[in-house]
């Protein structure tokens, strides 16, 4: 009778010829896995997110700098249209990255121009009847320069070339002594004396190859000046007024500082007497002395009366 052998089982025969045993994979394992792999995922986005914003960052600073080029403001509602899309949620966060760049590579930032203010008399009655909030901001932005003073110069910053090198800086040094000359005014000069200020300059020979109304057309439009007309009320004979006042951007990019610098230019040497006219032109208190010690001794009264209620 032969001998029956008996078979061998299927894993004895993997085992011998070098394949692991099967296992049952391991339920904690396969958890762990799962949690690995959902971490990545929400690394990999996080860094999509953060990459996404830099490029809208990007995009804000060229179109900046675009708008820059131009002169035109940089409006937030054309940042919202232009940059982000459908990312208007983002803009405090992309314009914080943005100004980050405009401040580490172009030596420049973002400022906003002030609110316009109500000149005519109509315009501040119907600011008192409406119950409307005041703007703390006026929502438009210009580019200006971080460099430190010493690297403000002509030398350094040239102007552009387009269209000529000349024709820009004569531009430039036509709306500052026009802004100069309002400023100077109390912050309103009439239509009159400002023809008379132009008729002395020779202005339509002087300033540029087009002619001198083109000009101040150019500054209205780029806000250094706003040209205000005064109509007499219906009914009522006279004639319009017309007077000037310092733009959004004549304040921002000029300023006091600039208007005290030009004046300290022209006359070349400074005096105390010049230095007096100047102040009292532009509506500058000088603080004295026993000003300063009046408030230090108001400050110190009030500090100890403070000290005393505390005890």
């Amino acid at each position: 009778m032969p001998r029956l052998q008996r078979r061998r089982p299927e894993d004895d025969e993997e085992f011998e010829h070098g394949a692991p045993p099967r296992q049952r994979p391991n339920r904690h394992d396969s958890d762990q896995d799962g949690e690995l792999d959902s971490q990545d995922g929400m690394n990999v986005d996080g860094q999509v997110g953060i990459g996404a914003d830099v490029q809208l960052a990007k995009k804000l600073v060229r179109y900046a700098l675009s708008c820059e080029y131009s002169r035109t403001p940089i409006r937030r509602d054309g940042i919202k249209e232009r940059v982000l899309g459908n990312q208007g949620r983002s803009f405090k966060r992309i314009f914080a990255l943005a100004q980050q760049q405009l401040k580490h590579v172009w030596g420049m930032e973002l400022r906003e121009l002030p609110v316009r203010e109500k000149m005519s008399l109509q315009e501040k009655r119907q600011a008192m009847k409406s119950n409307s909030q005041v703007k703390t901001g006026s929502g438009s932005y210009i580019l200006t320069s971080t460099l430190p003073d010493d690297y403000r110069i002509a030398a350094i910053i040239k102007p552009s070339q387009i269209p000529t090198s000349d024709d820009e800086a004569t531009y430039a040094a036509f709306y500052t002594l026009v802004v100069s000359f309002i400023w100077l005014n109390g912050g309103e000069l009439s239509e009159q004396k400002l023809r008379r200020y132009l008729l002395r300059l020779n202005a339509d020979q002087n300033v540029s190859s087009e002619k001198t109304e083109i000009t101040l057309k150019k500054m209205e439009k780029h806000g250094y000046v706003v040209k205000r007309t005064e109509r007499p009320p219906l009914g009522q004979d006279g004639d319009q007024t017309i007077t000037w006042h310092v733009g959004p951007r004549g304040k921002e990019e000029i300023g006091l500082d600039g208007v005290i610098g030009l004046v300290r230019e022209l006359y070349g040497v400074s005096s105390d007497d010049l230095e007096k006219k100047l102040r009292a032109s532009l509506g500058i208190k000088l603080r004295t002395t026993g000003d300063e010690d009046l408030e230090a001794e108001t400050s110190g009264t009030l500090r100890r009366n403070s000290n005393r209620e505390d005890q």
